[in-house]
């Protein structure tokens, strides 16, 4: 198992807290000055040029979470060769099959390249630098949700024991209610914990549980962006897959919340049963995904208005591609080097504040 240091990880918090604010607006500034050096220019272009700092402002702040991080459930050799060997598979796939999946990878690519060699020794320099940036990013964004819930966790808990369901409920409490989803009719009697129990292995179930959720989340919101007609007739489909990847970098932050939830254990004791937090704020997080209804209509739509159906189809199945692995790159590092000590610490404190 991980070892668990409590004051490096509270000091590594409070100073990711501190940092926060600086990466947000150093990273809104860059966009807006990149944005305004470029000059006028298309809507799709512009959002790249506004967002695009905020991937690499999380990647600095991934610099220092990396460099501070704890030893992970897995031998580092394992994470190392896991590391190595998925951007060498990826890259060979892209060398044999981007003329058929996401086309726009291949004119990309063909810009930059003369010769069959070249453009083997820039697909795989391009994707290690993006392998290395995403890495360094979901670093960054993990790091700060564990910094901010292993602080506020317990007050959040504590406070659902207050909550009265009237007019003098505090808003902390009210917001307990709304993001858990916490029924009117149920008596709070008080709040308690039934960890999950974990051995010193690798949580595959955990693991790929965590990566589903983050890829449906991710593919309902972005869909929606990909497949709207009106989207498609103000953004190229290569601007739209990059502003869907950005949006799929962030995605973590609405679901590990509710898995450190369901991990916790985490259940309000009343007269009737026990109610288990994290199945209401999954309920609320999951309201979402009302998205994939429209995925059929989406596309019935963009045949009638003359798009090229093929070509979209294909660029959407890269994009597919990108956001699966984009989830399992993201449930790893969480499950891997965050998911011990994030819930050791919430636990400890938790029982600390309730004596």
């Amino acid at each position: 198992m991980t070892p668990y240091d409590a004051d490096a990880n509270s000091r590594k918090d409070r100073l990711i807290i501190k940092a926060l604010p600086y990466v947000v607006i150093i990273s809104a500034v860059s966009g807006i000055t990149l944005m305004l050096i470029m000059g006028r220019q298309d809507i799709g272009r512009t959002l790249l040029e506004l967002f695009s700092p905020f991937v690499i402002g999380f990647a600095g702040l991934g610099v220092f979470s990396f460099y501070h991080r704890g030893r992970g459930l897995l031998d580092w050799r394992i994470t190392v060769m896991i590391l190595l060997a998925t951007p060498f598979l990826i890259s060979v796939i892209l060398v044999f099959f981007t003329s058929y999946v996401m086309p726009e990878v291949l004119e990309f690519l063909e810009k930059l390249t003369l010769t069959t060699t070249n453009k083997i020794i820039t697909v795989f320099g391009f994707v290690y630098a993006l392998m290395f940036l995403m890495v360094l990013t979901s670093h960054g964004v993990i790091s700060t949700v564990v910094a901010y819930f292993r602080r506020y966790t317990t007050m959040i808990y504590l406070s659902i024991e207050k909550i009265k369901n009237d007019a003098t409920d505090s808003a902390r409490g009210k917001f307990s209610r709304w993001i858990y989803e916490i029924p009117d009719v149920i008596d709070i009697r008080s709040v308690e914990l039934e960890p999950a129990h974990d051995n010193d292995t690798f949580p595959v179930k955990m693991f790929f549980s965590m990566a589903f959720s983050i890829f449906a989340l991710g593919l309902s919101i972005s869909s929606y962006i990909f497949l709207n007609p009106i989207f498609q007739s103000t953004f190229t489909l290569g601007e739209t897959v990059a502003i869907t990847v950005i949006l799929s970098f962030f995605v973590p932050v609405l679901v590990i919340p509710w898995f450190i939830t369901k991990s916790t254990g985490a259940k309000i004791k009343s007269q009737a049963r026990d109610y288990y937090l994290w199945k209401g704020m999954k309920r609320r997080l999951y309201q979402g995904f009302f998205a994939v209804m429209f995925l059929l209509s989406m596309f019935a739509i963009s045949v009638y208005l003359g798009y090229d159906i093929w070509r979209t189809s294909m660029t959407y199945a890269g994009y597919v591609a990108i956001t699966a692995f984009l989830s399992l790159l993201y449930s790893f590092v969480y499950i891997n080097f965050y998911y011990s000590g994030f819930k050791k610490a919430i636990i400890d404190d938790f029982n600390e504040a309730k004596k």
